[in-house]
């Protein structure tokens, strides 16, 4: 018996609860779907974009004087970083390629194993 009230108070409340929101829905539909309210936006972000183009030249502009970064300049600055951390990654694996070779080039020939190898082996040996 508690199961069926629990269950028709249950879909009451769904009930509600899915015309409550349906009408919500309706109204910031409505609200929306205003035509002066959407022309309003526009003109506002019209003025705003063209305020934020006009405040970026006049950053530039003054930057050469006042001799400061802008954004531009920090961006491409990122930018040569990221370059240069890659040509030095690319770098130091052709170094490490190389060091390899060699050892296994003096291995082959029957050399004195070189201070890499040396200090290689004792560190795996210290682990």
């Amino acid at each position: 018996m508690t199961i069926n009230h629990t269950d028709a108070l249950l879909n009451a409340i769904k009930k509600v609860g899915m015309k409550v929101e349906k009408e919500l829905n309706e109204s910031i539909q409505n609200s929306i779907n205003k035509e002066d309210v959407l022309n309003n936006m526009l003109t506002r972000s019209e003025v705003t974009a063209a305020a934020m183009k006009k405040l970026q030249q006049a950053i530039e502009t003054l930057s050469i004087p006042l001799n400061f970064p802008t954004k531009t300049d920090v961006a491409n600055a990122a930018k040569l970083t990221v370059q240069a951390e890659e040509k030095m990654d690319l770098i130091d694996e052709r170094v490490m390629s190389l060091a390899q070779a060699m050892e296994e080039l003096k291995k082959s020939l029957g050399g004195p194993p070189s201070k890499l190898e040396s200090s290689s082996s004792s560190e795996s040996a210290d682990q």
